[in-house]
């Protein structure tokens, strides 16, 4: 566990907590050691900056995989039309890939 970069995030949310990708950067640390805490910091991404792209993939992703398919498909959902409105196709065509191939099996 790198329990440094963590502490850092963390003092970085605290100096800018407006900064959506401080979160982001410590959700990621977070899967690595406590998927729980991981869930809500991207659950807390998505209430809180529903324009922050990203967030949308790994937390669709951390729910297909604690078995959550339901919820990752609305995340996924959400997800394109938040893109579809920004004209990101790339970011479109990661979360309908995803939704093809975790949510299919």
């Amino acid at each position: 566990m790198n329990s440094e970069r963590i502490k850092i995030l963390e003092q970085f949310i605290a100096d800018d907590p407006a900064d959506a990708f401080n979160h982001y950067a410590l959700a990621l640390e977070l899967l690595k050691v406590n998927r729980q805490e991981a869930e809500k910091k991207l659950d807390f991404l998505l209430q809180n900056f529903p324009d922050y792209l990203p967030a949308y993939y790994q937390a669709a992703l951390l729910k297909a995989d604690l078995s959550f398919e339901d919820q990752a498909l609305k995340i996924i959902e959400q997800g394109i039309k938040v893109a579809m409105t920004q004209c990101n196709n790339k970011t479109v065509n990661e979360l309908r890939s995803l939704m093809n191939t975790n949510l299919d099996e």
